[in-house]
């Protein structure tokens, strides 16, 4: 994976947000005006001390009024801070879940298989909520302790030059040195925290999937000690964040304290009145808060950043495969012979060998059945052909034309693509047959899930095709679900048909349903069966071994 630079990762993240830059500016100035009315606040408590001593003659009415109009811009400009650092932040996070999935979407299928399915989550949900941080609570602090830092000094400067070098020391010490070094201590800590909850979603997905298999077979207590194993480390990487957060914290009261004390000895050494002295110290004192907020951003901020650099490194993450846009459609109803053709393929997922110097030839109307023990390549094939990966060398045809000459949408319009496990999504049966052809009336629904052998069925049910699916079809059995899958097939009615295993984890009753179904349903069509059982290609007219 691409590392990149914090400051690589600020600057990439703050264009990400150019668009709500006016927004951030009003923020920073808001802020501003913030922090200026709480030092202001100070300097008149100092002044009034000085007033009520008799050391100068400025009305005690004045000074009040002076402290009320800081009291009441620091609320206004406080509140206008937080609402525009925050609703830029959200803005921001809600344009970044749109670039997430048009990523994933954009990488896909390919993407999804090789992945952690636990760490795309956390980087869709808990990555991109910590990416808040960097835009409510970076952008604007750094930028209101560059502005008031320098009032700060100016002001400072003006009564005495030794108290302003002391304070600036002290400004550069907190605002640069401590964010500095704790975000490179944090940095490490921060990176594997994201992965370790990455992974542990992902241990958490495959319990749930796997809760009856737990159940069953007593593997309850290994699934306990596999969480507690995985939550121990992210609560060690936790405890780390906390105990670095602790010292900072402690670390930047300690500065505060220590610049006031010496800039009291640097002005009494250097003469400086104390009617002047008091109010100067209670600024300086209460002017540290705004460097303190850039002092705090490098034990928050590494989490941030490597929820950042995640979501970045995805973002830029080319496809296996990229999208074909200004190639050919394809044109099924003028079929060649053969309709697709494979010539010296070779392929490998990494510097694993699956394919070499393969070379097929598929008749149109033809129903073939690949045969072959497991890795030998089979499914590779079909995801080949459908483009879902690149091949390492030779080339495949589809009606005479290279499939990377291909428009990808006309491709996969054309071609129907059906595993062994068909996946569902929570709502009706119709919401799921939709999919393949949102446009299908009722009539037609029903007429692809009786060419499926399952209408039936879906009739006999007291809602019909209004019956709701759970998440990933589970109040229906596999034989039923395959149904549903084989019905979406034909309801989409390509010519071509690849068929992944469809029904290796069936029994033989609901294998020979299917079967029947595609045997009856076969006119006009291309279909490549892939199965490691002999029982499942009884339908074809040639079989081939892989």
């Amino acid at each position: 994976m691409k590392r990149r630079s914090s400051f690589k990762i600020m600057t990439d993240l703050i264009i990400l947000a150019k668009e709500e830059l006016s927004d951030l500016i009003v923020a920073v100035l808001s802020g501003v005006v913030s922090f200026l009315s709480t030092v202001g606040m100070a300097v008149s408590g100092g002044v009034l001390i000085v007033r009520t001593a008799g050391f100068i003659d400025i009305p005690f009415r004045n000074i009040i009024y002076i402290m009320v109009v800081f009291t009441f811009l620091r609320g206004i400009t406080r509140y206008l801070e937080q609402y525009l650092n925050h609703l830029v932040a959200f803005k921001v996070l809600r344009m970044l879940r749109d670039k997430v999935f048009a990523a994933i979407r954009r990488l896909a299928p390919a993407k999804i298989e090789s992945s952690n399915k636990g760490e795309l989550i956390s980087m869709i949900t808990a990555d991109i909520e910590l990416i808040e941080v960097f835009y409510a609570h970076t952008i604007s602090p750094i930028c209101i302790a560059l502005i008031c830092g320098s009032i700060y000094l100016i002001l400072i400067a003006y009564f005495s030059p030794y108290i302003a070098i002391v304070v600036l020391i002290s400004y550069l010490i907190m605002g640069v040195l401590l964010p500095i070094a704790f975000s490179k201590w944090a940095s490490g800590t921060g990176y594997a925290l994201r992965l370790e909850i990455g992974g542990l979603n992902n241990v958490f997905l495959d319990i749930l999937r796997g809760i009856i298999e737990i159940m069953q077979f007593s593997y309850r207590d290994k699934a306990v000690c596999l969480v507690e194993k995985t939550n121990k480390a992210l609560v060690s990487g936790q405890a780390k964040l906390i105990e670095q957060l602790a010292l900072l914290l402690g670390i930047e009261d300690a500065i505060a304290v220590i610049t006031t004390g010496a800039s009291l000895l640097v002005g009494i050494s250097t003469g400086v009145s104390w009617y002047i002295l008091l109010p100067v110290l209670l600024g300086i004192f209460f002017s540290f808060p705004a460097i303190a907020n850039v002092a705090s951003l490098g034990n928050g901020l590494s989490q941030s950043l490597a929820c950042g650099e995640r979501v970045l490194n995805l973002l830029d993450e080319e496809p296996v495969a990229d999208e074909i846009k200004d190639g050919v459609n394809l044109n099924l109803e003028e079929l060649t012979n053969p309709i697709i053709e494979v010539r010296n393929l070779s392929f490998s997922y990494n510097i694993e060998p699956v394919l070499v110097n393969f070379n097929l030839e598929v008749s149109s109307g033809e129903v073939l059945g690949i045969r072959g023990e497991s890795g030998c390549g089979k499914s590779t094939l079909l995801k080949l052909i459908m483009r879902f990966w690149s091949a390492d060398k030779g080339e495949i045809f589809i009606c005479d034309q290279p499939i990377e000459k291909i428009n990808t949408d006309s491709l996969w319009k054309n071609i129907s693509y059906m595993t062994q496990n068909s996946e569902f999504f929570e709502g009706t049966i119709r919401d799921n047959l939709l999919i393949a052809k949102p446009d299908a009336t009722d009539e037609e629904l029903k007429t692809a899930l009786e060419k499926a052998s399952i209408l039936e069925f879906v009739t006999s049910l007291e809602h019909g095709l209004d019956t709701t699916l759970t998440e990933l079809g589970d109040n229906f059995s596999a034989g039923e679900r395959q149904r549903f899958g084989l019905a979406r097939c034909f309801l989409e009615d390509t010519k071509i048909l690849l068929l992944d295993e469809p029904t290796s984890n069936l029994d033989a009753l609901n294998e020979n349903i299917i079967l029947h179904a595609l045997k009856n349903n076969r006119e006009g069509k291309t279909i490549i069966m892939v199965s490691h059982r002999a029982s499942s290609l009884k339908i074809c007219n040639r079989i081939i071994q892989m």
